[in-house]
């Protein structure tokens, strides 16, 4: 949606949509040696969710929380010390 408007008539699927902000985006920032996929080598910047993106309910989506934060292989952000 952009502005409220419809901008695509069939949405893409979850797996893709992870993609667009993983691999896609680390290809974008010329980064894709270095980050974008859990890989030797990599860095180790993820996310942990508190509920599966790829299973639940489309409308309980925009309701996922992260659990913990991972940059450079240290976690920057942990819900449960909090």
């Amino acid at each position: 949606m952009v502005g409220g408007m419809k901008v695509l008539r069939q949405p893409i699927s979850r797996e893709d949509a992870l993609i667009a902000h993983t691999r896609k985006n680390a290809y974008l920032v010329f980064q894709e040696n270095n980050l974008g996929s859990i890989q030797a080598g990599k860095l180790a910047d993820l996310v942990v969710l508190d509920r599966d993106y790829l299973t639940i309910p489309a409308n309980e989506i925009k309701d996922i929380k992260p659990v913990m934060t991972i940059v450079g292989g240290r976690i920057v952000y942990d819900a449960a010390a909090r």
